[in-house]
């Protein structure tokens, strides 16, 4: 029959459209690499260049290092921050693009129907509302900042075009508008995004909770009866089906400041290294600016202008979350229509608006309906449960001016200043300066919750739960030169660990174990210095491994296999040529599930509740011996069973690999994935060292199959005061996003290896590392205009 699909004919029309569509991918593929290479060329300069662009007010010079990182010297603050824009687009203006319709909800309409998710998360947080008054508030030097800046990234895509800038978007297609003020705020709000889990605790803690039942749930989270009685009486006792708790994976940040005392050069110290999510390009971009008013080096976020993270002449900072609760959920009463929510006894209309999402590949764009409540924004609805969020990041303005003035402060005292009306969520601000003081201050908003306790999701039919404002800023917690020589911060509860005394701020805290291997290195010698700093960065000890082995010995030692006496004898460090951290991440991570996983499946949650933390007090006695037991099973096992039955699991997996081997890195470009691109995108997998528990910490998932690392550090920054030109970083990638560029990821080797590159400061020491400058002059008015 003619129409058979199994004729020859039609077989080999079939065989030859596939060769044919081959064909194309492959020539599809080539011009790219062409364009590619071609961008690469022009993008980062071999020797020097002069460009004339408008919107500049003077001649700007731009001095390349050997990294790639652009030393700026300017007449103003405005073109300053316009070249900053300039450098910014032509190193990362694929990142820009993909950052700003990340935070503006409009990922979809570049690249399709699997970005819809993110887009529409997006508008019901509010995200575009938000960055558009933040926009419209800014005033002074910081609208002269953001304009210059939005300016420069206009200007270089004007010079280079958008498809030269970054040939992704010669592959993807689609128009690209100008950049805006808005654009700048957006990709602020879409990073805070990113660093606060506040509301995904309350939903995991909500899931066991009706899941394992009020007493086990309490006893697993460790909460005491007083904790018990005043969260359970604002929150109500949560009911309705299990439901999944979200996985978040673990991460943080350190931070410390050594005081002049305890150093070798008898000026203070300074070291950072922020982690976030994998990046490709990475998250920081390298930066040096200098104009009247203003001297900033260090790391920047494409997108913005100033310096987040880095020193002026008199003061180094960095930061760290400080993971203090600033989001809370309440559970909504909606009317039978969806258009009112019931408040004190009364229907109180909701705040509707369509949305309108363009999707890539669909004639007709997404519509979506967006709530606001009296409590925030309707964020999630499945089913009767609906759930408003507030979050700190959506009532206050945008601290952009609060990074521009930190970067001018002359000291510790100026730097918190500069944050005093920080309103965002709240941060660990880490500060030394010249005159040898070092401070930790807490920046940033502080709800004050009414009936809500924001441990877990609160009726919405109460008014009087909802915020009622902010604690003032000078109840935010500081230590300014504490008798012990230095402050650290890793995410951690410091009240708890005794940094701060007084009434503590409730939050979602990091376990304590990157806080107490720095207090305790810092505490134990004198003599620091930036290679002691750097090393600390790096370590890769666990502590909450060695912990629970200590805690597990009489078990192992009863067992007495190889795999026992193979763990009994490791120093509880996680190279990534060892063998014994591969058996030891399997064994935690198969003992995790054994006593945990059986009650999960049984109530129908994603992830065994049980963690590191909880095994602790499991096997310290403090928390109940009836989770040893395997629900599943009509035996009551013991804790030496599954211990055993666990190692011998690990064991067989491990085999006779090492962590590295399976704690791997790739540095995924969000386009490798797509056929004959991903192995020349994408950058690695790299062998990695390191743990969440370990100041190197590569955090991989929990609940995964893999140990691929999810986390790690973004940026590893040290400096010594004494002299600016001995400040070092290291980026994990490098500083262009063009992946045919030397600078690409010519840090890596030195990221995973713990070495860093000296930042020049002093014009003698900018002198010496120039290999390229770039001059940017105002552009000359043609005839007759």
């Amino acid at each position: 029959m003619p129409n058979d699909p199994q004729t020859p004919r039609t077989r080999l029309t079939r065989r030859s459209l596939v060769r044919l569509a081959l064909l194309l991918l492959v020539l599809l593929a080539v011009a790219v690499l062409v364009g590619w290479r071609l961008a690469a060329r022009s993008l980062r300069p071999d020797r020097d260049e002069v460009f004339e662009t408008s919107g500049l007010a003077a001649e700007v010079t731009i001095a390349y290092d050997r990294w790639g990182v652009p030393h700026v010297r300017a007449a103003s603050l405005a073109d300053a921050c316009f070249a900053q824009g300039w450098v910014h687009a032509r190193d990362r203006f694929f990142q820009l693009e993909l950052a700003r319709r990340a935070a503006a909800g409009r990922l979809a309409e570049l690249l399709g129907e699997a970005a819809l998710p993110s887009d529409v998360r997006c508008r019901r947080w509010g995200l575009p509302a938000t960055a558009a008054a933040q926009a419209a508030q800014l005033d002074g030097d910081t609208a002269l900042a953001v304009n210059a800046y939005a300016a420069g990234v206009n200007a270089a895509v004007a010079r280079f075009g958008a498809a030269g800038l970054a040939p992704e978007l010669a592959l993807l297609g689609g128009s690209v508008a100008a950049w805006t003020v808005q654009d700048t705020v957006g990709i602020g709000l879409l990073l805070e995004r990113s660093l606060t889990w506040a509301a995904e605790d309350e939903l995991r803690r909500a899931a066991e909770l009706r899941a394992l039942g009020t007493e086990r749930a309490v006893a697993l989270w460790g909460w005491s009866e007083e904790q018990r009685a005043a969260w359970f009486k604002a929150a109500g006792v949560a009911s309705g089906q299990p439901g999944a708790a979200p996985s978040v994976p673990a991460g943080g940040s350190n931070n410390w400041a050594v005081s002049g005392q305890r150093s070798a050069s008898g000026y203070p110290l300074l070291a950072n290294d922020p982690h976030v999510g994998i990046a490709n390009p990475a998250t920081w971009y390298e930066v040096h600016l200098q104009a009247p008013g203003l001297a900033v080096a260090g790391a920047s976020i494409p997108g913005a202008p100033g310096v987040v993270i880095g020193h002026n002449e008199a003061l180094a900072w960095g930061f760290t979350m400080s993971m203090l609760d600033d989001q809370d959920l309440f559970r909504l009463t909606l009317s039978p229509d969806g258009r009112s929510e019931l408040v004190d006894g009364t229907w109180r209309a909701l705040q509707l608006h369509e949305e309108t999402i363009p999707v890539r590949g669909r004639a007709v764009p997404e519509k979506l309906q967006v709530a606001s409540s009296l409590f925030g924004p309707v964020v999630r609805q499945e089913g009767e449960e609906v759930l408003a969020l507030a979050w700190t990041a959506l009532r206050g303005r945008s601290p952009l001016p609060c990074f521009l003035r930190l970067d001018r402060a002359g000291s510790v005292e100026e730097g918190a200043r500069a944050f005093a009306d920080c309103e965002a969520p709240g941060m660990n601000l880490v500060m030394a300066d010249r005159q040898g003081r070092i401070r930790w201050q807490v920046v940033g908003l502080v709800p004050l919750r009414g009936r809500s306790a924001g441990r877990l999701p609160s009726p919405g039919t109460d008014s009087l739960a909802a915020w009622q404002g902010w604690e003032p800023f000078q109840r935010n917690p500081y230590l300014q030169d504490p008798q012990a020589g230095f402050v650290a911060s890793a995410n951690h509860d410091p009240f708890a660990e005794g940094d701060f005394e007084g009434p503590p701020f409730s939050g979602g805290f990091a376990p304590p174990w990157r806080i107490r291997t720095i207090k305790g290195a810092l505490a134990a010698r004198e003599g620091w210095d930036v290679d002691a700093c750097l090393a600390l960065q790096n370590d890769v000890g666990n502590p909450e491994a060695r912990a629970l082995l200590q805690l597990l010995a009489p078990l192992l030692d009863a067992i007495g296999t190889a795999p026992a006496r193979q763990l009994h004898g490791w120093d509880g460090r996680m190279d990534a040529q060892s063998r014994e951290a591969l058996l030891w991440a399997e064994f935690l991570r198969e003992l995790q599930r054994r006593v945990g996983g059986d009650e999960a499946a049984a109530a129908g949650l994603a992830a065994s509740p049980i963690g590191g933390q909880e095994l602790l007090r499991l096997l310290s006695g403090s928390l109940d011996a009836r989770w040893w037991d395997d629900v599943s099973t009509p035996a009551v096992e013991s804790a030496r069973q599954v211990v055993a039955a666990a190692l011998a699991a690990a064991a067989a997996r491990a085999g006779h690999h090492r962590w590295g081997e399976r704690h791997r890195l790739l540095f995924a470009h969000p386009l490798g994935q797509l056929p004959l691109l991903g192995g020349l995108l994408n950058w690695g997998p790299y062998p990695a060292s390191g743990a969440a528990p370990c100041c190197n910490a590569t955090a991989y998932r929990a609940a995964s199959a893999t140990f691929d690392v999810v986390w790690l550090p973004s940026l590893r920054f040290v400096a010594d005061l004494a002299d600016w030109d001995r400040a070092v970083f290291t980026l994990p990638l490098g500083q262009s996003g063009h992946f045919l560029s030397r600078h690409a990821a010519d840090q890596v080797g030195d990221w995973l290896a713990g070495r860093a590159h000296p930042m020049a400061w002093s014009p003698a020491a900018v002198a010496a590392a120039t290999v390229a400058r770039s001059q940017l002059r105002p552009a000359t008015a043609s005839p007759g205009e």
